[in-house]
């Protein structure tokens, strides 16, 4: 049985400013040119991936480091920051995070949710399919991160 991969990739977006937003600039995952945000249906939720926007190079780097599962992940459940709060980018104002598995010639991304730091997992995106990425070409993407950030 052959099993259909995902591409992946980064894209730069946008999140619009306001008087009381501060505009961003980041990379959004597109999973098979499709943004991760549309599949999460979480379009109209303020949040942006942690990449490409913040100073803090080390948060990036840690968040690519769990992500490529080179580190262990700081939430419960071993889960990992996928968008955060666009302001701060800290997971306590709320996240999108999901789990990460490798499984040889591949990384699966799934059992996504939503969840803040005091309050744990707070929902369950039961409706998301696990989403299949090859493994040389997943890690590529996040090298890309890396050096264009």
């Amino acid at each position: 049985m052959e099993i259909k991969m995902d591409s992946i990739s980064l894209k730069r977006a946008v999140r619009a400013g306001s008087l009381i937003k501060k505009e961003r600039h980041y990379f959004d995952f597109m999973v098979s040119n499709e943004s991760l945000r549309t599949i999460l249906r979480i379009e109209n939720h303020d949040l942006i991936t942690p990449f490409g926007w913040s100073e803090n190079r080390e948060y990036e780097a840690k968040i690519i480091k769990a992500l490529t599962l080179q580190n262990e992940s700081d939430l419960q459940e071993d889960r990992v920051t996928i968008y955060v709060c666009p302001e701060c980018g800290d997971s306590d104002c709320g996240a999108v995070t999901a789990k990460v598995f490798d499984r040889g010639d591949r990384i699966v991304w799934q059992d996504f949710g939503y969840e803040t730091g005091y309050g744990g997992l707070t929902e369950r995106y039961t409706n998301i399919q696990p989403i299949e990425f090859e493994r040389n070409e997943y890690f590529k993407a996040f090298d890309l991160i890396d050096s264009a950030s």
